[in-house]
């Protein structure tokens, strides 16, 4: 079924991208849609900062959804493209990121927002060299919460760290986590400074510093992830 749904969605709906790829013995491996006219909004009037995720489906095929959503000028969710895929591994986010880099159009202007999946990191090294890499605040800060034993004092330094929009004020709060608790200190230098400040950030970020979007759009997906594939498509 999902091959006549996505080709109807492409005659019904300009501009639209899909893509099924199989195994070796034809049997179903990833799938890929983006509208139309989400990819021409996204190139054209929405920030360039694409928050990417995973959440696990529950039909008796199972497998995962990944998605990319954005935020437009009213601060609303805006979803950019949907995948389908066994696992969340390296293969599954390679695979979808190839698939989302072909409807964006400057790619090197734009900003990812992820957690610290070593899948996507693999991915996003071979399929958006040119493309700025920025990790979930809250995520990053659940890791060190286990270096540091829970110590809010600590956590609380961090966020203000990487919330700042002035170099100065970074290397304060830095310099004070420093010595604070040298071990947290390292593990941030050792992610990259790049990665989850503001100011240090590469790319515009704005206020994106988590990926709350994308978990959002999973949290309204609960009622249908035991659907199949198709239905899931077409609910979207």
């Amino acid at each position: 079924m999902l091959p006549s749904f996505f080709y109807m969605l492409e005659q019904s709906n300009p501009g639209t991208v899909t893509k099924i790829e199989t195994d070796s013995e034809n049997r179903f491996a990833y799938g890929f849609m983006a509208l139309g006219a989400c990819i021409e909004g996204f190139n054209t009037v929405i920030r360039q900062v694409i928050a990417i995720d995973a959440t696990h489906l529950k039909a008796k095929t199972k497998g995962v959804l990944l998605v990319a959503v954005c935020k437009e000028g009213n601060e609303m969710i805006y979803p950019l493209a949907f995948g389908f895929a066994h696992s969340e591994c390296t293969e599954s986010w390679t695979w979808f990121l190839k698939e989302l880099r072909t409807v964006i159009r400057y790619p090197e202007r734009v900003m990812l927002v992820s957690d610290r999946h070593a899948g996507i990191f693999t991915g996003m090294e071979a399929i958006f060299p040119d493309t700025a890499h920025g990790v979930y605040a809250y995520h990053l800060s659940q890791n060190l919460k286990r270096i540091c034993k829970q110590r809010d004092d600590v956590i609380k330094l961090y966020y203000r760290a990487t919330y700042m929009y002035r170099v100065e004020e970074f290397d304060r709060e830095m310099a004070e986590l420093k010595a604070t608790h040298r071990k947290v200190y390292d593990e941030l230098i050792q992610v990259g400074i790049e990665k989850f400040s503001r100011v240090h950030s590469p790319r515009k970020r704005y206020h994106m510093m988590t990926t709350n979007i994308a978990e959002s759009i999973n949290s309204c997906l609960l009622a249908i992830r035991k659907l199949p594939i198709t239905s899931i498509a077409e609910f979207f």
